[in-house]
């Protein structure tokens, strides 16, 4: 059987004992596997239940005992709707002991037929409803935080203690940081689908403003955070000095691309790391003994036969354990697996996709700025600055049309003094204003622009911010040519509310 996805929760309830914990989750369980296979929860006893549409349904009960331990399971068989020839697993278990009490649901999927036929099953799968339940209903926490079947937002102040948490070394669960793309002001993936979705498997975390993204860059550094609509996965045991490619990212260009091929993949990826990760629930262990010793008490076994099953059950308990190895090996391979895609789709983006009309490959961050065309000065810029600034797809759009410009070099310092502008801006220690500070590093600077409000002109200077309309006045004089393809400008949005440089245009001197 391939497991899919397993997730194990820690569940607490108000005031109950973990005896009343557990039998609180399994009348919930009852009542959700009762409703598709339309067998009543009351019904739903120890034993095997037989239902219509092939499903089957197997429980079993290990009884509380003089130390307060006492367990509950249900297995759970269909087939499927896709595919016919698979069958779905679905095993649900609750463990009672000591002050906790632990669930465990896992989704596992097998052929039905005994005919051998190469290919690839045709499924599809969600987190189990059952999960989102007993977060809801239980309290749930992962090193402190609250385990949620919905999406967290953050804003500036609750950075620092997000960082704390996020590096706790007893955070069990990954962590999903989606930011805000600046054209909308949105996310580009839909976090209610993602946080249902990653139910059991992932906190999912939104930060709700530029200011949150960069307070986080701040951190943990540009180059293991997130910002301008990317995002990314922090596994348990991340570090602020941590190696940014062991921690999946998403730029935003793949996400305009495809945001639901992210949801599924997540949903794949960490489902099959967590089926080779989440431990045995205790409860089931438990039934095996109980089982075999009821069988031993019996008395109607010969001495052999017990010394085979004897036998048997220690050669099984070595192949678990192996098995347990082999799970983590596979969980520490994904996990690898993961982070070297990331690292090659990084190189191919560099190698093979173009950033400039003239065909040139984009540049790594260690690139000499001196050598390279106006758009890959660009980018390597954009790469440097990070959340400083936000660059609009008008301004990825204006360099396009810049290329001739002789002296990337001048453009690639000019942003980033604009984006220590932004930063000093932001952060309250400009201390001047925008004219005197870049005065004093020689530019020219505007800003106010009777044409950004001329009837005949203004939309040349008008972008679509956060999904409406704002105008760009303030603008560098980089240049002063009079070649209209060696005049560089940048026009900005100054965005009052996150105290950010909106930049909307990088390129000719637009009309006036």
């Amino acid at each position: 059987m391939r497991e899919l996805y397993a997730c194990q929760l820690l569940l607490t309830g108000n005031e109950e004992s973990p005896g009343d914990t557990l039998n609180r989750a399994e009348r919930l369980i009852r009542e959700w596997v009762s409703r598709p296979t339309h067998l009543a929860p009351e019904f739903l006893s120890e034993g095997q239940h037989e239902a219509s549409g092939g499903h089957t349904v197997a429980v079993s009960r290990y009884a509380p005992t003089e130390d307060g331990s006492s367990g509950w399971s249900c297995l759970w068989h269909f087939p499927g709707t896709d595919d016919p020839s698979v069958r779905w697993t679905l095993s649900l278990a609750l463990a009672a002991q000591g002050k906790d009490a632990c669930a465990t649901v896992r989704i596992g999927l097998q052929q039905r037929s005994h005919s051998f036929q190469l290919r690839r099953p045709n499924y599809q799968f969600s987190a189990p409803a059952i999960v989102r339940t007993l977060l809801r209903e239980f309290e749930v926490s992962d090193a402190g935080r609250p385990t949620s079947p919905t999406h967290t937002t953050l804003r500036t102040g609750d950075i620092p203690e997000f960082v704390e948490w996020l590096t706790n070394d007893q955070r069990a669960l990954p962590v999903v940081v989606a930011t805000n793309y600046p054209s909308t002001g949105q996310p580009l993936v839909d976090l209610r689908k993602l946080a249902k979705e990653l139910s059991g498997l992932a906190h999912v975390v939104h930060l709700s403003t530029h200011l949150a993204a960069r307070a986080l860059s701040d951190r943990v550094g540009a180059k293991r955070s997130a910002w301008q609509g990317a995002v990314r996965l922090y596994w348990p045991k991340f570090k602020a000095d941590a190696d940014p490619y062991e921690h999946k990212y998403w730029t935003p260009s793949r996400l305009l691309e495809d945001d639901e091929a992210l949801i599924d993949e997540l949903r794949r990826w960490l489902g099959s790391v967590s089926a080779a990760s989440v431990p045995e629930n205790p409860a089931l262990g438990w039934m095996r003994a109980a089982r075999r010793k009821a069988l031993a008490e019996s008395g109607d076994i010969p001495p052999w036969v017990q010394e085979y099953i004897e036998t048997t059950d220690a050669e099984l308990r070595g192949l678990r354990e192996e098995r347990d190895d082999l799970k983590e090996d596979l969980a520490a391979a994904l996990t690898d697996v993961a982070a070297m895609r990331e690292q090659y789709a990084l190189v191919s983006q560099y190698s093979t996709k173009p950033a400039a009309d003239d065909g040139q490959s984009a540049a790594p961050r260690d690139a000499n700025v001196s050598t390279l065309t106006t758009s890959e000065a660009y980018e390597h810029a954009k790469a440097e600055i990070g959340d400083d600034l936000v660059f609009l797809p008008s301004a990825d759009a204006s360099i396009k049309k810049f290329s001739e410009y002789r002296d990337p070099d001048k453009l690639h310092k000019a942003l980033l003094d604009v984006a220590d502008a932004g930063r000093r801006w932001g952060d309250g220690t400009l201390g001047k204003p925008f004219g005197e500070f870049f005065a004093d590093l020689g530019y020219g600077y505007s800003a106010k622009n009777p044409a950004a409000r001329d009837r005949r002109h203004k939309r040349h200077y008008e972008v679509k911010y956060k999904d409406n309309p704002v105008v760009m006045e303030p603008h560098l004089k980089v240049d002063e040519s009079t070649g209209p393809d060696q005049c560089l400008r940048i026009y900005w949005y100054l965005d009052e509310s996150d105290k950010v440089i909106v930049i909307g245009h990088v390129g000719r001197h637009l009309p006036d």
